[in-house]
């Protein structure tokens, strides 16, 4: 094998306790694409020194769940009980998927207020609604625009996200800034602007930086680019087949 075979295999072993799957395959078709690949892990996830590991793995862990592949997933699931991330901060990272997941939806209110109409005023601006968006105001620094469309829409709607968003969001063992940069990670990686804003304002709030802001952003660019591949892992192997001149029947 080549020299720089060598010196991923060497890095990857001591950092991830194996040889990436693509990686390896990767080397038996191209090696150009291999290395390419190998420095986008260390340059955009692995390697990156602001965020801490812990953090950036479990936001690769949020971004292959609210995206796939579900090996995606599993893989930096392995890392994570390698690095010995608890399982109570994992359970908080698919609590912040879920919940980012389930904020998005509200976009659809748009759409829906414009079939149906708003609410009489008198219950849109009623003296519960005012209280509930002057409390999230409050806490938050921000009414996002959807949240307020929300409450024109449809009261319990408007109740039952912000319970969500207050179960969700309350960790059970990770730091609420933390939790913002998973929360930003997954926003990020399923282009949800208006909630990148939010997250973004409350990550930063919770003391986050600049660094580290960079460093979330290249994860779920990372993780999101790499689905071509993860997705791609039997047309790769038949790929190394054909080029090793191997007859192994494709699976």
């Amino acid at each position: 094998m080549s020299s720089n075979y060598e010196e991923v295999k060497k890095f990857a072993e001591q950092s991830l306790g194996e040889m990436p799957e693509v990686i390896e395959l990767l080397f038996g078709i191209d090696e150009g694409s291999a290395m390419e690949q190998f420095q986008q892990n260390k340059a955009l996830y692995l390697g990156r020194m602001s965020l801490p590991l812990k953090i950036r793995v479990l936001i690769a862990i949020s971004v292959a769940l609210a995206n796939g592949p579900r090996e995606s997933a599993m893989i930096h699931y392995k890392l994570a009980k390698r690095f010995g991330i608890e399982p109570l901060e994992i359970l908080d990272a698919i609590r912040i998927t879920k919940m980012a997941l389930m904020s998005s939806t509200l976009d659809s209110v748009y759409e829906m207020i414009d079939v149906f109409g708003e609410l009489p005023i008198e219950q849109a601006e009623s003296s519960d609604v005012i209280s509930i968006l002057g409390d999230l105001e409050k806490k938050s620094g921000m009414i996002p625009d959807r949240v307020k469309a929300s409450s024109r829409f449809s009261i319990n709607l408007l109740k039952e996200h912000l319970r969500e968003k207050k179960a969700m969001l309350t960790p059970l063992k990770l730091q609420n800034k933390d939790v913002y940069a998973i929360a930003l990670g997954v926003s990020v990686s399923i282009r949800d602007r208006e909630c990148q804003k939010v997250y973004l304002k409350q990550f930063l709030k919770s003391g986050g930086n600049r660094e580290e802001v960079e460093d979330i952003l290249t994860t779920a660019r990372f993780l999101s680019g790499n689905r071509a591949f993860v997705n791609g892992i039997k047309i790769l192997d038949d790929l190394r087949n054909q080029r090793t001149g191997e007859n192994v029947p494709f699976k």
